[in-house]
């Protein structure tokens, strides 16, 4: 598991590189970093994470099927369309699914870490809470949603922007790879009929109160679950979500609305609304859905903005000459948190020991 920590622990240090003006001389450390990254999870043999066996089994399925079925969608599996039809170019190129494994990896690693450089006042610190809150979940098991969840978080900045077609096109593109995608619209359109903060700061508290009837049976008993819940629900294979991310959500949400105002000194109001309705809506969806922990997908996708979200108060307070060693203070914790998460995340339940595909 060596190699895990040791990737996990550079890109901790890496984060000293946020204190560099130069924003060209950042470029050529990020770079190697999110190279380093994407080669990582790219290179990675078949076994060493839980669904690569089931990813295998997909592309060699893929690989038998006629372009008008994946097309049309005229398939029996529920695996989206644009994952399969990627899987059959690869595969009626000669390619395996290593090949399909690097080409996620390059794509998944291009929207991510490009938006992250882009939108982000400390990319290397948007960089750490990725690897230590999502990478080894999303880039290495789930790498549809991976991919997906990045396109969701360009669309809302597109929204933000007021790029309707860019918006929608990336809505469009991601739900060919995963449907949770879709869930970006919900904070996008709540955005432009409702923005009252102090509503979007207690409704968690409602999902909470929610979630200890378990909506999901109630859902279920009803016959309201599509087929694929459906399923997880008769298997019980999916478990229980946590309460880490609406721990820390909940503290976000409090700190963005106490300095709200000096945060729209440098930031769009419309980008803050979004966000912080995007924020608070993963908490809920967290909390209502506790007990069925493969909803939380829909609300990891959306607790993606803290990624933007903490280096944004952090630059703030630390701009705050008063203020700038507490400032300093608060996100070295946080720091040593996602480093302590990520490091957690590592472990058998997860991921065997890594090994090179050419070395399998």
């Amino acid at each position: 598991m060596l190699p895990y920590y040791l990737l996990v622990i550079v890109t901790f240090l890496f984060t000293i590189f946020d204190f560099v003006n130069s924003r060209n001389t950042r470029l050529l450390v990020y770079i190697p970093l999110c190279t380093l990254l994407v080669a990582f999870v790219g290179a990675r043999a078949v076994g060493i994470d839980n669904d690569g066996i089931a990813y295998e089994d997909a592309f060699n399925l893929a690989g038998g099927m006629s372009w008008p079925d994946l097309f049309t969608g005229n398939y029996p599996e529920t695996m989206e369309r644009g994952y399969l039809l990627l899987n059959k170019v690869v595969d009626a190129s000669g390619g395996d699914i290593h090949v399909v494994f690097m080409l996620m990896a390059l794509i998944t690693g291009l929207v991510n870490y490009t938006l992250f450089f882009r939108k982000s006042p400390m990319p290397f610190l948007s960089v750490l809470i990725y690897v230590g809150f999502f990478y080894f979940y999303r880039d290495f098991t789930q790498i549809r949603y991976a991919f997906a969840a990045g396109l969701g978080m360009w669309a809302l900045f597109w929204f933000i922007e007021r790029k309707y077609v860019a918006f929608f096109l990336f809505v469009f593109v991601g739900a060919f790879f995963h449907a949770s995608v879709l869930v970006v619209l919900v904070p996008a359109f709540v955005s432009l009929f409702f923005r009252n903060p102090w509503f979007f700061l207690f409704l968690p508290i409602i999902g909470l109160i929610g979630g200890m009837f378990n909506p999901i049976m109630f859902l279920f008993q009803l016959g309201g679950l599509p087929p694929v819940l459906t399923n997880y629900v008769m298997v019980d294979e999916i478990g229980q979500g946590g309460y880490v991310i609406s721990a820390i959500a909940q503290i976000l949400l409090v700190a963005l609305l106490i300095f709200r105002k000096e945060l729209l000194e440098h930031y769009p109001k419309r980008l803050l609304d979004v966000f912080y309705i995007a924020l608070s809506l993963s908490s809920f969806i967290n909390l209502l859905f506790i007990s069925f922990a493969i909803m939380q997908r829909l609300s990891l996708l959306l607790f993606g903005v803290t990624l933007f979200l903490l280096p944004y108060l952090c630059d703030l307070l630390e701009r705050r000459r008063a203020d700038q060693y507490i400032a300093l203070s608060v996100r070295g914790v946080f720091m040593l948190y996602s480093l302590y998460y990520g490091l957690k995340m590592i472990g058998p339940g997860l991921m065997q020991p890594y090994m090179i595909w050419l070395m399998q």
